[in-house]
């Protein structure tokens, strides 16, 4: 017994020296180094550098990190950009709808501002009409008497009203640029 646990006492220390003695094995994977070590694989941070000898193991300039250590880390890195990315989303959506608040009162205001045109040509028109009838009606009946004189009157009358009807029915229409 004694000899058999002395026998895997011996066989264990030459196991542990010769697997410490083995050459990492490299592999690149997107830009990042993973190393098989004896304790698993790990990631070289920095540069690997390939061993020179076939007996020797490469090694890493910078720091070798465990893949569940650079797996949080990621996760970490991740979790702040999204939450950056989430602020900025926030913050567009917030100017959006400051945009379409003041969009909505513009056509607020453009609407108002239309019917308040419609309503003073309606005015105008009116009133033009109104004084162009007082006027011809104010007419001396002295001039009036020549019917000929009058059936003039009566036309220049109805074509002054045809035109204001043509000119102020409608709104003006906004000039093109």
């Amino acid at each position: 017994m004694k000899i058999l646990i002395g026998v895997t006492t011996i066989c264990a220390v030459f196991f542990i020296v010769v697997l410490s003695l083995v050459p990492c094995q490299a592999q690149e994977i997107e830009g990042s180094t993973i190393v098989g070590t004896v304790v698993g694989p790990q990631v070289c941070l920095g540069r690997w550098v390939p061993p020179r000898d076939v007996g020797l193991s490469g090694y890493c300039e910078g720091k070798i990190v465990s893949l569940s250590q650079l797996t949080a880390t990621s996760a970490v890195q991740s979790a702040e950009k999204l939450d950056q990315m989430l602020g900025f989303l926030a913050s567009i959506d917030q100017k959006l709808a400051l945009s379409n608040d003041q969009f909505d009162r513009l056509i607020e205001t453009t609407v108002k501002t239309q019917n308040s045109i419609d309503l003073q040509v309606g005015q105008v028109s009116a009133l033009l009409r109104e004084t162009i009838n007082k006027r011809f009606e104010a007419l001396p009946d002295e001039i009036l008497a020549n019917e000929a004189f009058k059936e003039e009157i009566t036309r220049l009358k109805e074509d002054i009203l045809e035109e204001v009807e043509k000119h102020y029915s409608k709104p003006p229409t906004p000039a093109k640029k």
